[in-house]
């Protein structure tokens, strides 16, 4: 007994010495590729400020750490180009084969290195990359989809649009930041998608998200679903009203008159409402953003004072009226809306 616990002993000791060894090796290799990276790195961000202003070349990298500091670097200061400068750089990383290797990369077992394949693309991407980002959507990783759908709704056609909202769909309980930028990149570059995450049966935080950007994007043409979601639940019906506000649409007053006179309506609804009215301007809205004038909640009263003063004469007229009244609260407001 005593030999065999002995023998497991000298064998443990041995397994500990060699991994010991192991983790210095690990370590030292690791140190050697930062000292290459850090002394290949200046000379590239030189060779790269030299290229956007007219002044240079970067030759073909040599090496796989020459290839990774490229990247890295062109990555980082793509973020800061526009224009031709970016597209110059853009055009330098696709002749050296880095879309490519991305592609590649999205095929990896790793998820660390299919994200950074996906993150590459996005930087790069041109409507040759369709195919491989739309490969991308079935990635077993809802970031890769996510940022896969993003890239696809700015360099995409109508051919990838269901595609691409059934990844936000899919995406936004799990990772609902990436969501969310899919729906921008809709709203910003495919607008008349984002009607298809604008209906009832589409799932509510998908809905929000969409209300949201279409709002402040001012997209006019998505009033009228807009318009109904003020009838909805009071979050979707808040962002609603602000989003109308901004975009302007006079076809919205009659429902936002309603909403702001809906008592049983949460209180944020109520005031998205009047304030939407006074942002709109339809001198057909001053009977009711009057009505709220008085109204018991604080904020609800100084929305229709703000509103009052963006009505026209109209409004105007009241607001006067309501700063010479004998109660001094709505005195007060009155006379702030009209800077008094």
């Amino acid at each position: 007994m005593t030999a065999a616990v002995a023998g497991v002993d000298a064998a443990l000791c041995l397994m500990i010495v060699v991994l010991i060894q192991v983790i210095v090796v690990v370590r030292a290799a690791a140190i050697r590729r930062k000292v290459r990276y850090n002394r290949l790195r200046p000379r590239t961000e030189a060779a790269i400020a030299d290229l956007v202003s007219g002044g240079g070349d970067i030759p073909e990298p040599r090496s796989r750490g020459e290839r990774a500091v490229l990247h890295d670097v062109a990555i980082e200061a793509l973020a800061d180009l526009q224009g031709s400068e970016r597209d110059q750089l853009v055009s330098l990383l696709r002749h050296h084969g880095y879309p490519a290797e991305a592609a590649a990369g999205l095929r990896a077992a790793r998820r660390a290195k299919r994200r950074r394949a996906a993150e590459t693309l996005a930087a790069i991407a041109t409507p040759d990359d369709i195919p491989i980002l739309t490969g991308g959507l079935g990635d077993r990783d809802e970031l890769v989809q996510a940022t896969c759908a993003r890239v696809l709704a700015e360099v995409g056609g109508p051919e990838v649009t269901d595609a691409v909202v059934a990844t936000v769909t899919r995406t936004m309980t799990r990772r609902p930041g990436a969501a969310v930028a899919v729906v921008l990149a809709i709203g910003m570059h495919n607008s008349p998608a984002l009607g298809d995450l604008l209906g009832p049966d589409v799932p509510a935080s998908v809905r929000a998200t969409a209300i949201a950007v279409a709002g402040q994007l001012r997209l006019a043409e998505h009033a009228p679903a807009l318009i109904a979601c003020l009838g909805d639940r009071d979050d979707l019906a808040t962002s609603a009203a602000y989003g109308l506000g901004r975009i302007g649409d006079a076809r919205a007053v009659p429902e936002l008159a309603r909403l702001a006179m809906a008592t049983e309506r949460a209180l944020p609804a109520r005031v998205a409402a009047v304030k939407a009215l006074g942002a709109i301007g339809d001198p057909a809205a001053v009977d009711v953003v009057r009505q709220q004038l008085p109204a018991a909640e604080w904020p609800v009263a100084a929305a229709a004072a703000a509103a009052l003063a963006r009505l026209g004469e109209a409004g105007l007229a009241v607001l006067r009226n309501t700063a010479t009244s004998g109660r001094p609260e709505l005195a007060e407001l009155a006379g702030a809306a009209l800077g008094q």
